[in-house]
């Protein structure tokens, strides 16, 4: 997957001990040792973040569910949704729910007002990749 830069701010001290860490050879980098930090804090958050993606099924990565007329998204990385997917929800009058902690990947060709029609929720913590009208159907139904 591809990295995102992120611009942070540390107190001097705090850059001095991680360079240090550095220096003794500890860490490849400075980049190295923040995103091993990272991944140890989401790792000791790890029930949270499964419990917003699907609070019914624990230890879910990646799941895309069909109910009787519904598709339901639950997503701990990457997750695509297609413009078949969206039909056949709007053609048995379903709704499509989904949360997501990481990409939401949402194909080219689908239809702007029948996706508007379909989605319930799309709760993004994340990024979504999409077409401008569907990024702000998403945007709208989350109140942004």
């Amino acid at each position: 997957m591809k990295a995102e830069k992120i611009t942070i701010n540390l107190s001097t001290v705090e850059l001095a001990q991680i360079d240090f860490l550095v220096e003794k050879g500890l860490y490849a980098s400075r980049s190295d040792f923040i995103r091993l930090a990272t991944r140890k804090q989401t790792e000791e958050h790890r029930k949270e973040i499964e419990q917003f993606v699907d609070p019914t099924e624990k230890g879910v990565a990646l799941s895309l569910k069909w109910g009787e007329n519904d598709l339901k998204g639950w997503a701990l990385g990457v997750i695509g949704l297609s413009q078949e997917e969206v039909e056949n929800v709007y053609q048995n009058d379903g709704i499509i729910d989904l949360r997501v902690i990481g990409v939401l990947k949402i194909a080219k060709n689908v239809d702007p007002e029948m996706f508007k029609k379909v989605l319930k929720r799309a709760h993004i913590s994340g990024k979504v990749v999409a077409e401008p009208e569907i990024k702000a159907i998403i945007d709208e139904l989350n109140g942004e």
